[in-house]
C-alpha cells in the first residue's frame, strides 16, 4: 500500500519542487548567503547543508536534527509543515543557536497554483 500513497502524491510533489525552486535562492539569502544552495526537495525528507537545512518530512525529524546538530555552521532550520504542534515539538529539539523557520506547505501549493504550475 505505501507504493498507493506516493503514487498519488507524485503530481503534489512535482508542483511542490516547481514552487520550491522558485523560492531556494530566497531561503540560501536568509540563511546567510554562503555554501552550497538546496536548489529541490530532497526525495531523502531532508538536507542540510553548509548554512541551513530543510525538513519536508517530519517522519524524519531525528535525523534531519542529529544532521544539524553536527553542522558547524547552520543557522537556520526550514521546517515545512501546516501542523503548528509539529513544527514547535521539532523546533524544540534544535540545537542552540539555530533559528526555525516555518514554511507552509499550502504556500507551496497555493504558489505553485498562482503561477500556473
Amino acid at each position: 500500500m505505501p507504493s498507493l500513497h506516493l503514487n498519488l502524491r507524485i503530481p503534489l510533489l512535482v508542483n511542490h519542487n516547481v514552487a520550491f525552486a522558485r523560492i531556494a535562492p530566497l531561503l540560501w539569502l536568509r540563511a546567510g548567503c554562503h555554501g552550497k544552495r538546496i536548489d529541490k526537495l530532497p526525495s531523502e525528507g531532508w538536507a542540510v547543508v553548509c548554512a541551513y537545512g530543510l525538513l519536508v518530512d517530519l517522519d524524519f525529524a531525528t535525523p534531519f536534527i542529529k544532521a544539524v546538530t553536527k553542522a558547524k555552521d547552520l543557522r537556520v532550520a526550514y521546517i515545512v509543515t501546516d501542523d503548528d504542534r509539529r513544527f514547535q515539538s521539532i523546533a524544540r529539539r534544535l540545537p542552540e543557536g539555530v533559528e526555525p523557520v516555518r514554511l507552509y506547505e499550502s504556500y507551496l501549493t497555493n504558489f505553485s497554483f498562482a503561477n500556473g504550475d
